[in-house]
């Protein structure tokens, strides 16, 4: 194994037992793992209810990247948490926006609450994408005409 994987490696394991803290802590408990399964699947993150598991206990073997650490923290509504902060801050990422800027995407996404499940999903989607700075391809739908 090449030297910057191994370094990668034992930086991870020193520090996923803090990162499954947080992660837990952003999903609080009124969601389940199941439904942050889910939700963290339809964002396109395919991730299984054992594999939230796996990474709330600290057991997660790959780290979690930008995209997966902010898609978690969209779907629990905890975007501006402590809890994202610290993970943020543990895996070594830094996003463009204030704490308020944070809260305010919560608030938009609990009023959003009362859309259908496709239209909060394609909401995450595109606030997800906003909030790291890529900017994805329109799906073939969406595209203009």
């Amino acid at each position: 194994m090449p030297e910057r994987d191994e370094l990668q490696v034992a930086r991870w394991d020193a520090i996923r037992a803090r990162i499954g803290e947080r992660l837990r802590g952003m999903r609080g408990r009124s969601r389940s793992q199941a439904q942050l399964a889910w939700e963290m699947d339809e964002l396109g993150f395919h991730i299984s209810q054992s594999m939230v598991s796996r990474y709330e206990q600290g057991q997660g073997e790959v780290p979690l990247t930008l995209e997966r650490m902010v898609g978690w923290a969209l779907c629990c509504d905890a975007l501006g948490s402590e809890h994202l902060r610290e993970l943020l801050e543990l895996g070594g990422y830094a996003l463009p926006w204030t704490r308020g800027d944070m809260r305010q995407f919560d608030d938009l996404l609990h009023r959003y609450r009362a859309l259908s499940r496709p239209d909060q999903m394609a909401l995450r989607r595109r606030m997800l994408w906003h909030l790291v700075g890529l900017h994805p391809e329109p799906a073939p739908s969406e595209a203009p005409r």
